[in-house]
């Protein structure tokens, strides 16, 4: 297929936008990317793709992602909640234990259809559903594959329901990944991935976390772990372990190139030390962090000591575009900086997003380029203002951002144009998740 007709945004280094050019797609990657009558030429029998003066640029990667809170939409709480950790006990630690394997599929496939729609490509998800564990990962995939969208998944391992529990979540990452593993040398661009989920330091005993670098370790992946993302993370494992988050997770061996950090609020100078010396990815959550009043990560501290400093949307929708704008505008409000955050969210957007992705995977994303895999999204963005390369990342947080996605490309396969999704009835599929969700809010209730 050949796309032309478009601006082009590549997000190389030392071309990042062009004008006149086409994209050429052979199967699952980009065969070249050259001056459009150059291309229409030496290709006049190929299929085309006429972007009719649309933005043409990559997918984009949601790095830390919660499909099953799409259960908590509409639904209330058993009793109000005054802190982080009562928002646990209350909310999700009551949620995930009475999800079942058919909430564990809608609740991935209705975020993927809307990730499609907003131009989101390659999502990380974690996963929990103490009572529906074995194959709950199996069960994502099949939903993410349906539309087919790009997965690193995990299931979410912790002590907090028991020994059994635990193992039950440690052998579903295990096995996942050996399936994910298999597929792989198969097919190198296969959709899937896994890692090693865990929920955080002060709900993992010793035991656990041995375990879980043991597994991590011995499969050649890393961890995803919630770190200090409210403050009972750091307290409630000095008492019970008799250190900090940072320094008892470096300790077993969860740190590493490998594994990601999510949140990471309450760190201090040694424990962002520990993160970059271990070069472990952390991953913010602005939108998520504000819901539940915890704080404010300070990623321009980790960013400038030059670790890997990612954004995700925590569960709360899968429209990354939506989040980078919502934390951009909460580091500049509460920093009373006007200055603040403006090169550092188009580096976490556009550069560490997809790096990230590419280290845990291998899949070359994030870049219009030959040889890269074909993750596109064609734009209905017509700038009214001169569009170019030193002003591109203001069209994207002030214009991109609100602009529908008319095509979406992921692996070399159509999954959205003209706005439409092929093959997807949502009304049926919205209406099979509602009777999933009667009966997951009914025992939630009981």
């Amino acid at each position: 297929m050949l796309i032309h007709n478009i601006t082009l945004f590549t997000n190389e280094p030392n071309r990042p936008l062009l004008h006149n050019y086409a994209v050429l797609i052979e199967g699952t990657r980009i065969a070249a990317v050259a001056p459009a009558p150059e291309l229409l030429a030496q290709y006049p029998e190929i299929k085309r793709l006429d972007g009719q003066g649309r933005l043409l640029m990559p997918g984009l990667v949601n790095t830390h992602m919660h499909f099953y809170g799409l259960y908590a939409r509409g639904m209330g709480m058993r009793q109000t909640a005054y802190n982080f950790h009562e928002i646990l006990l209350y909310l999700w630690w009551a949620l995930d234990k009475v999800l079942d394997d058919d909430a564990t599929y809608y609740s991935a496939l209705l975020p993927s259809i809307n990730a499609v729609r907003k131009g989101v490509t390659s999502m990380i998800d974690h996963h929990a559903s103490p009572n529906a564990c074995d194959g709950s990962l199996d069960r994502i995939e099949d939903a993410l594959t349906l539309l087919g969208v790009r997965g690193l998944l995990c299931y979410e391992t912790s002590d907090r329901d028991g020994k059994a529990i635990r193992d039950a979540g440690l052998a579903e990452n295990a096995r996942f990944i050996r399936k994910c593993q298999a597929a792989k040398r198969a097919n190198p661009d296969h959709l899937m991935d896994g890692m090693v989920g865990l929920h955080a330091s002060f709900t993992l005993d010793d035991d656990s976390l041995e375990q879980a670098a043991a597994t991590a370790s011995g499969l050649e992946r890393g961890c995803h772990i919630h770190m200090l993302e409210d403050f009972v993370d750091e307290s409630e494992t000095r008492r019970k372990y008799g250190r900090g988050v940072v320094e008892r997770l470096h300790h077993f061996g969860i740190l590493g190139n490998k594994s990601i950090t999510a949140h990471g609020i309450f760190l201090d100078d040694a424990g962002r030390t520990m993160l970059k010396e271990t070069d472990t990815i952390i991953v913010h959550q602005a939108s998520s962090n504000m819901n539940n009043a915890v704080g404010r990560a300070d990623v321009f501290a980790l960013l400038a000591q030059g670790s890997l400093v990612g954004i995700g949307t925590d569960g709360m929708t899968a429209d990354l575009r939506n989040e980078v704008r919502t934390g951009y505008l909460l580091h500049k409000h509460h920093l009373k900086d006007n200055n603040a955050g403006w090169g550092q969210f188009e580096q976490m957007t556009l550069q560490n997003n997809p790096a990230i992705f590419r280290r845990l995977t291998g899949q070359m994303v994030g870049q219009v380029s030959a040889g890269w895999l074909a993750d596109l999204i064609l734009l209905d963005y017509f700038p009214p203002t001169p569009l170019s390369e030193q002003n591109f990342w203001g069209h994207f947080l002030f214009g991109m951002i609100d602009s529908d996605v008319n095509t979406t490309i992921i692996n070399g396969k159509v999954v959205m144009h003209d706005r439409q999704i092929a093959g997807i009835d949502e009304n049926e599929i919205a209406a099979k998740s509602r009777e999933a969700a009667q009966r997951v809010w009914k025992k939630y209730w009981s």
